[in-house]
């Protein structure tokens, strides 16, 4: 009887928990409220990349848009998965949408529920497409081919607000295009308009449809660190090794994504002013890779030497690096995170020799702790 009950609990817990996810009391004005805040804040985040599993705010998946704009702009909590949210979603007819409902698509062989997007009225939702001619978080018209032929359903999580089924605006707003029913999504599916494509086929949907213009996935970021290590050539002990300030641009576009960027750097430890040029490699949003020439101006010298021993700095190979940073805190359009970079710069004997490995690590090696911002371009452009 106790593992029964056991087993019991293991599946209605989770059932409970998605029930209390998307449960919650709103009266008309709060929904109006609430729906209008999902509509704004999913359209700050077109031009958005696709990423599967991603939750932003840098990428999303479809659901994981959906999980995170009703989270940031009406506090509800949503499940994680389409097929759960599509089941816990009221079901309404597409002629009763309002803007933040939620329109469901089949795009897959199986005839599963695999896509969902945000209504935002005039027969046009906001989404994050995997594929087709335009990827990334996009607006798309109920009216285009591909999506008339996988339309499945409407589903309600927010209650009815105060709009005017008209036009899919808020009352006294005039109509300016006429709204679809599910027969007319049925019969635009047989046949002309747009060309299909793969979930997120996109063809020119007005001025609202953002194409996927490549410097849209371009990510800028800037860092201020402190630089430290804990070892000098004769002892070991925390010891401040400069300040440093980075700049970097990638191409957000792809898995990995390459950049290019330079660091500025006071090198307090060896006495003189470096300025690598760098090429990066972003893993994911977390960690990346990055190396590169540097220039130094000044003389360095072996940290602790009290300026007594000279070393010659190193042009090439230069610096090689790895950083690891927080998830991102949206300020406005910019993010801001946490960063933790840990690099090794080569610095040689005044012949040009190599240094011996103790004097090695204590001159190249610097840990540097700081704050990154962080501006995609398609921040500006919502």
């Amino acid at each position: 009887m106790v593992k029964s009950k056991k087993i019991l609990a293991f599946f209605i817990i989770p059932l409970l928990y998605v029930w209390h996810c998307t449960a919650k009391n709103f009266s008309t004005e709060e929904a109006q409220k609430a729906r209008e805040n999902i509509v704004s804040t999913a359209k700050q985040y077109i031009g958005c990349p696709y990423k599967s599993g991603a939750v932003g705010p840098d990428y999303f998946d479809c659901s994981g848009l959906i999980y995170t704009v009703f989270h940031d702009a009406a506090a509800v909590q949503m499940p994680r998965s389409v097929k759960v949210m599509y089941s816990r979603a009221k079901t309404i007819k597409l002629e009763e949408a309002e803007p933040g409902d939620l329109i469901f698509f089949k795009t897959t062989g199986d005839g599963s529920i695999s896509h969902v997007g945000i209504y935002i009225g005039k027969n046009q939702f906001i989404h994050a497409a995997s594929d087709g001619n335009n990827t990334g978080v996009i607006v798309s018209s109920l009216k285009e081919k591909y999506y008339a032929n996988s339309y499945a359903s409407t589903g309600r999580v927010i209650p009815a607000g105060n709009f005017n089924q008209d036009s899919g605006e808020s009352k006294g707003d005039e109509a300016d295009d006429e709204i679809l029913t599910e027969e007319d999504i049925s019969e635009s599916g047989k046949g002309g308009g747009a060309s299909s494509g793969g979930a997120g086929s996109n063809t020119a949907s007005g001025s609202a449809s953002k194409k996927n213009i490549w410097y849209k996935n371009l990510v800028f970021d800037a860092a201020l660190f402190c630089d430290w290590n804990f070892f000098l050539p004769e002892r070991v002990m925390l010891n401040w090794r400069g300040i440093a300030v980075e700049t970097n641009v990638r191409y957000a576009a792809w898995k990995f994504q390459p950049g290019i960027g330079t660091i500025f750097r006071y090198n307090n430890g060896t006495k003189n002013f470096q300025i690598p040029i760098v090429a990066s490699l972003n893993v994911n949003d977390y960690i990346k890779f990055y190396a590169g020439p540097v220039i130094n101006c000044g003389t360095p010298y072996l940290p602790d030497s009290n300026k007594t021993r000279k070393i010659k700095g190193s042009v090439f190979p230069g610096i090689i690096g790895l950083s690891f940073q927080t998830p991102k805190i949206k300020a406005g359009k910019v993010l801001l995170s946490l960063v933790q970079d840990f690099d090794y710069t080569v610095y040689n004997d005044t012949d040009g020799g190599a240094l011996n490995f103790g004097n090695s690590l204590t001159s190249g090696l610097v840990f540097s702790t700081g704050v990154r911002v962080t501006l995609p371009m398609s921040n500006l452009f919502n």
